[in-house]
């Protein structure tokens, strides 16, 4: 069974495409402005979404080195650069 993240993906992916389908073919202005705030919102949560994907590490690092005590912290292997 796929994982509910899998869904959110397809979820998205199907929202966008339908989206940047039915922009072009929209006259009125209001609707079209509302319709693309909305594709931009679905894309930027998209791209947030794949950059906690592809970035785990690096994300947690960048949140972590503000914190003393994530620095205070002795490693248990040998510092390697």
């Amino acid at each position: 069974m796929a994982s509910i993240d899998s869904y959110l993906h397809i979820i998205g992916i199907g929202l966008l495409l339908i989206l940047a389908i039915v922009l072009p073919l929209i006259d009125r202005p209001p609707t079209k402005r509302v319709l693309s705030k909305l594709f931009l919102t679905v894309l930027g949560f998209m791209l947030t979404h794949f950059a906690t994907h592809a970035l785990p590490n690096k994300l947690a690092g960048f949140i972590y080195s503000s914190q003393h005590e994530y620095h205070s912290l002795k490693a248990k292997t040998p510092h390697r650069t």
